[in-house]
């Protein structure tokens, strides 16, 4: 398969919005990148994801500090909203305002983590102070997720829910002027009143 069929068919899978979104930097998209990223194909709904390791950059809304060590598993029983992004990537500014509000608005009922790619906590840091923070903002030991997602084959921002059981409910590349979908609220909504039952 030439690249321009794997372009096309990796554009089907995951439907992006290409006018929000940042290629990652030197990023070529071809058979051999595509290969370096992913067994197979990114995750689907209902997939399994891999545990990964982080540490903290920005513990903010977290019972976490500065340079703590902790695993996505450790976060299983409640839903998990992840935020790909980098200080560099202009549409993550916009995709930083709605998932501000999701934060917000379900507060410890949802844990919301933001990823930071291809960038240094320095520069992350200094983007938080002036666009101000309303999540944790990690960065990956060894990039289970960031491989898992084909990040630098697709590029930044990019937004993913998963379930209590680390279990994908739904994921978007590129920002979007509406936010996150209702429908995925919806499913948001279902997955917590289910939680609640005794």
């Amino acid at each position: 398969m030439d690249s321009g069929k794997t372009r096309r068919a990796l554009t089907s899978a995951i439907r992006p919005d290409w006018r929000k979104m940042c290629p990652l930097p030197a990023t070529v998209l071809t058979v051999a990148g595509l290969a370096a990223c992913t067994p197979d194909q990114p995750p689907m709904p209902g997939d399994r994801i891999p545990d990964s390791e982080f540490e903290v950059i920005d513990p903010t809304a977290s019972p976490w500090s500065a340079g703590d060590r902790v695993s996505l598993r450790d976060l299983q029983g409640r839903p998990v909203l992840i935020d790909f992004w980098a200080s560099w990537c202009p549409p993550c500014l916009e995709q930083h305002g709605h998932i501000s509000e999701v934060a917000e608005g379900y507060g410890d009922e949802i844990m919301v983590l933001g990823v930071l790619v291809d960038d240094s906590p320095a520069n992350a840091l200094r983007w938080m102070e002036e666009q101000g923070a309303t999540y944790p903002t990690v960065r990956e030991i060894e990039d289970d997720l960031t491989d898992a997602f084909w990040i630098r084959a697709t590029g930044l921002p990019h937004i993913a829910l998963i379930d209590a059981d680390r279990r994908l409910v739904w994921h978007r590349l590129g920002a979007s002027a509406t936010g996150i979908p209702d429908d995925v609220l919806t499913q948001l909504d279902s997955i917590l009143a289910v939680g609640r039952s005794p």
